[in-house]
């Protein structure tokens, strides 16, 4: 019997990455307007269910007491993210003078997540919430 598993299960969140390094790797290969066109589609799709999930995999795990303080520092990160992705963009097309590896390079980031989410022990957090340990 195959039984389904939670959204916020780690694996759904490392194939959410994946999808993102699928996509990235798609942007190298880009050459026609269709082909953007389609980019746009598939980001559309990603983008949606990688947020949700991640907020989702996130407020599992936070205090309901305390949501308000965690979301806003799970927003800080948002907008970390936001200047760092384009700034590393930026000074890799700068130094190569080609934007395919300056997107390719954003790659790091999906590495460095999935490393950061291995480290993740969902179920020590969520008995923590259910403690009241925060």
């Amino acid at each position: 019997m195959v039984t389904a598993q939670h959204p916020t299960d780690w694996g759904h969140n490392t194939y959410e990455l994946s999808r993102w390094s699928g996509v990235v790797t798609y942007v190298y290969f880009l050459h026609t307007v269709t082909e953007f066109f389609i980019l746009g589609v598939v980001v559309g799709i990603v983008l949606g269910g990688s947020q949700a999930l991640s907020r989702s995999f996130y407020g599992a795990m936070i205090p309901k007491e305390a949501s308000a303080e965690f979301y806003g520092f799970y927003s800080v990160f948002s907008k970390f993210s936001a200047i760092w992705g384009p700034l590393v963009f930026a000074i890799i097309r700068q130094i190569t003078g080609t934007p395919r590896l300056a997107i390719i390079s954003l790659m790091v980031f999906f590495i460095v997540g999935l490393i950061l989410l291995a480290f993740v022990d969902e179920e020590k957090a969520k008995e923590a919430k259910r403690s009241r340990a925060f």
